[in-house]
């Protein structure tokens, strides 16, 4: 009677997690989503509304709780000094310079960031106590215990693999000593290799670079990076001013320092485009990306010498960089390449609550993956049947007749908002909280922007495969379960569905099998029975800004205030 509740507790992506006496995870989801505010910044990931309801639905009265979050034990008390000390006073702060500093990142700034992650510590667990309280009128918990953040992420993408053993590589904004670590999984055990101690951080190069380009990494939108990439060129100039940033000393990669930094950032803005801040600059996203795969190649390198495997398990905010995932294959020894659906820092709510439960069972071993993404909130038919007495339009069909009708819908040419079972766990919709399209006419990407989803042309929309025809479709076949890669399609099938094949010949691809998604297996299935096309256009469920949906409510408003041609929310059909 044993459970562990993980917290996620940066000053972004907060998220939380509940395990049973087992080790098996019965939901996980990032605060964004119930608070509807895209990436949470500075909230706490467990509210007292939100887990009231939660408890009472996975958590038995009586039973004891153990809290767990993915900041370490030492490096909270060093917040905690520094707080003493005045160090995240407003007065202290404003001493500061808001030039940038060696780690790409203004020096207040990141001082302030800091400030937000030591907030984010001291109420850890606070929303869960009140809502014990109020759910059971008693809260049993038996202690908070605190795990590495790269640990955090390590043990979950590691213990949420297919692998038994691998080398883990960990890359992000920040951690407690450095932005990168390398972990050896062996066994179902996880042992530190190497942990990258300074400001270097790849994380922070990325959102440099994300908002020289005319983008704001605040908001979020390093993804606009990667979708504008393949329209740039690699202008040499920018290329030479970006490498000035990084050196690689043997294995060693070092940042620039902050004179340098500055004078980079000075140069690369006297030559932006004045067009940049409207629609973004091509060539710096471009020369952007690329070097970041060279820093990236160089901390594989370092992770394949220190841990030779054909197993690669990669995890932190730098894994969704799903253009460069792809190209990994291959290369350093590397036949298998694993990154789990939410490897940024919401993961971690999973990695410290698996963390607690294997110190509390040392016999423990997580269950063989992939794992599920598929963990988060279900929807209420409620609003549905309260609609019938006044929307005619409003039907409820069979589990075969709805997978038809969709895919008729789809056939036709219609933008379906496609709302099943339980929502996913990470930032990408994997056919459970998707807008779907047919991604054969050339034109479906202009209308689904205009009509519904309002943002930049050229960002890329994915496709949904049949997993047993990826090999037909794609050069060099991988399987994609949480569309983290890109793979570049094959000459011959890339004008049957020009609607998913980016400007680079790629796609960002989710492989769909009956037993990941029996429903939405079945869906493209019988839209491949209708046009012989094995291949579903997937995006997100929400409009630019947003988080993806949370509630039958957020999809019933988006319906009736946006371009969807129909709504399907689990056996519920609305067209229009």
């Amino acid at each position: 009677m044993s459970y562990t509740i993980g917290l996620a507790t940066t000053f972004h992506d907060p998220a939380i997690a509940i395990v049973d006496p087992a080790g098996e995870v019965l939901f996980a989801e990032a605060a964004e989503r119930y608070l509807q505010y895209k990436r949470a910044p500075n909230c706490e990931p467990d509210t007292a509304a939100r887990m009231e309801g939660l408890l009472r639905r996975y958590i038995p009265r009586g039973a004891e709780i153990t809290l767990a979050t993915s900041w370490g034990e030492e490096f909270t008390g060093f917040l905690d000094q520094m707080s003493r000390g005045g160090a995240f006073g407003l007065e202290a702060l404003l001493k500061l310079s808001p030039a940038f500093n060696r780690s790409l990142v203004p020096e207040r700034s990141e001082r302030a960031l800091i400030a937000a992650l030591h907030h984010q510590q001291q109420r850890a667990g606070l929303g869960t106590l009140l809502g014990l309280d109020r759910a059971f009128g008693e809260a049993k918990i038996t202690g908070m215990t605190r795990y590495g953040h790269h640990l955090s992420h390590a043990a979950y993408a590691c213990w949420s693999s297919p692998f038994r053993e691998a080398a883990c590589l960990v890359v992000d904004g920040m951690g407690e000593t450095g932005a990168s670590a390398i972990f050896a999984l062996k066994d179902g055990r996880l042992t530190e290799l190497k942990r990258h101690r300074g400001r270097e951080s790849i994380g922070f190069y990325f959102g440099f670079v994300t908002d020289l380009a005319g983008f704001d990494q605040a908001k979020g939108e390093e993804w606009k990076i990667m979708g504008l990439a393949p329209y740039g060129r690699r202008d040499p100039e920018l290329l030479a001013l970006l490498r000035k940033l990084y050196r690689v000393e043997g294995t060693k990669l070092t940042f620039a320092d902050a004179a340098t930094i500055r004078d980079v950032a000075a140069e690369i803005l006297a030559r932006r485009p004045a067009e940049a801040l409207d629609t973004g600059w091509a060539d710096l996203s471009r020369c952007g990306q690329d070097v970041f795969a060279e820093m990236m190649e160089a901390l594989l390198a370092e992770t394949a010498a220190l841990c030779p495997s054909e197993n690669l398990v990669l995890a932190g905010g730098c894994a969704l960089n799903s253009s460069f995932n792809g190209r990994i294959v291959g290369r350093h020894g590397f036949t298998r390449v694993h990154v789990p659906s939410a490897p940024a820092d919401d993961g971690n709510a999973i990695g410290a609550a698996w963390l607690a439960h294997a110190e509390a069972n040392p016999d423990w071993r997580a269950p063989a993956g992939p794992m599920t993404p598929y963990l988060g909130s279900t929807l209420s038919s409620e609003p549905f049947e309260r609609m019938t007495a006044w929307e005619p339009r409003l039907q409820k069909l069979s589990p075969d007749e709805i997978v038809v009708a969709t895919a008729e819908l789809l056939a036709e040419g219609k933008l379906v908002g496609w709302a099943q079972g339980r929502a996913e766990f990470g930032p990408r919709a994997l056919g459970n909280r998707s807008i779907l399209a047919d991604p054969r006419p050339a034109n479906a990407k202009d209308i689904l922007n205009a009509k519904v989803k309002y943002r930049e042309a050229f960002r890329p929309f994915a496709p949904s495969i049949l997993a047993e025809h990826g090999p037909d479709w794609f050069e060099n076949y991988q399987d994609a379960p949480y569309m983290e890669r890109t793979l570049t399609w094959k000459e011959a099938v890339r004008a049957r569905v020009p609607a998913v094949v980016h400007e680079d010949a790629t796609g960002r691809l989710q492989s769909v099998t009956a037993e990941r998604n029996p429903r939405y297996h079945a869906l493209i299935t019988a839209f491949h029975a209708l046009t012989g096309v094995p291949v579903i256009l997937n995006t997100s469920f929400n409009i630019m800004g947003k988080p993806i949906l949370h509630s039958s409510e957020d999809a019933i408003l988006m319906f009736y205030t946006s371009g969807l041609d129909a709504l399907v929310v689990d056996d519920w059909l609305l067209v229009k």
